[in-house]
């Protein structure tokens, strides 16, 4: 074999790139660039999830009652819980505790001013309390 024969050719369409290539690393006015395109799957659905809404719950207080005062409650009952009104109050998306405030009153409604944001480890201690207490529950129940 000669030299031309193992020397395969590079393709017409492979040049152009490369020597646009070579110009945009070069620097040189109007050398072309090709833009970096980020991850197909996360840039499509980041958008989408943000619009996603999740229900927020905020936790006052506990207390825990046997069934038959529970059963008996009407309107006008009162249910006393184990905290102040100063005490902080979690912040619940998906029965986990994504952050703690306190309770404050705009424009005569009630809302939460966030204090602090939970942990990874505080939610996720959060959830399995209240998988537990579930539980608890249920067995009472039996």
């Amino acid at each position: 074999m000669s030299d031309q024969e193992t020397n395969t050719p590079t393709s017409p369409e492979v040049q152009p790139q490369a020597a646009q290539a070579e110009d945009a690393q070069s620097g040189q006015p109007g050398a072309a660039t090709t833009p970096e395109r980020p991850a197909a799957g996360a840039s499509q659905a980041a958008p989408l999830l943000m619009g996603v809404k999740l229900p927020i719950r905020v936790l006052l207080g506990r207390t825990q009652l046997p069934l038959r005062e529970i059963a008996q409650l009407g309107n006008g009952a009162i249910v006393e819980l184990d905290c102040s009104p100063d005490d902080p109050v979690d912040i619940v998306v998906n029965d986990r505790v994504i952050a703690h405030g306190e309770v404050v009153v705009v424009a005569g409604n009630y809302g939460v001013r966030i204090t602090k944001m939970a942990s990874r480890n505080e939610s996720a201690e959060a959830a399995g309390e209240a998988s537990a207490e579930l539980i608890s529950f249920s067995q009472k129940l039996r």
